[in-house]
């Protein structure tokens, strides 16, 4: 099994390769450098599962089994801002897209969202160690979750259809 991930960044490898040798421990990994055609903040739902499946799609185009996409973003809901990520999957026929457990966001780094830019500077800014390996969650949890762990169990649930395709036969993903 090969897979392309739509990215270089070394925790998005990594959250991939721990969760597809979850069920094909001999699979291989390679990295791709693909264009979102979201903005660098994905803000909602939509636009953020948008980058992954773009970034997903690019990724199957280099001729790997499967390509994946892993995007981070946030939004609001309920009045609470949440950081949340997605994965999506793709064969080039099948596609699959899980978001991540989300983290509730400070309000006023969500509402600094709005005004464009990433998440990070803004938490840099406040005071906040930024560790590329953990992440923003590993910035929000005191490092008690990565986010390397997160997307890959996203990947692993994204991974479904392939995995356990009798209990999908039915479907037109």
């Amino acid at each position: 099994m090969k897979v392309t991930v739509g990215s270089t960044n070394e925790a998005k490898l990594k959250a991939v390769l721990a969760g597809v040798q979850a069920y094909w421990p001999n699979a291989t990994v390679d990295g791709a450098t693909v264009i979102s055609g979201v903005p660098d903040q994905p803000i909602g739902l939509e636009q953020t599962m948008l980058g992954a499946l773009n970034r997903a799609r690019a990724a199957k185009a280099s001729g790997s089994d499967l390509g994946v996409g892993l995007e981070g973003g946030v939004m609001k809901l309920n009045g609470q801002w949440l950081l949340f990520g997605v994965a999506a999957v793709t064969d080039g026929t099948r596609e699959s897209v899980v978001p991540t457990v989300g983290a509730p966001l400070p309000r006023q780094w969500g509402q600094a969202m709005l005004a464009g830019g990433e998440l990070r500077p803004h938490v840099i800014a406040a005071g906040f160690k930024y560790n590329h390996e953990t992440g923003m969650y590993g910035v929000l949890t005191n490092d008690t979750i990565k986010r390397d762990e997160v997307f890959a169990q996203a990947v692993q649930t994204a991974l479904a259809p392939w995995v356990n395709p009798a209990v999908y036969s039915n479907d037109k993903l």
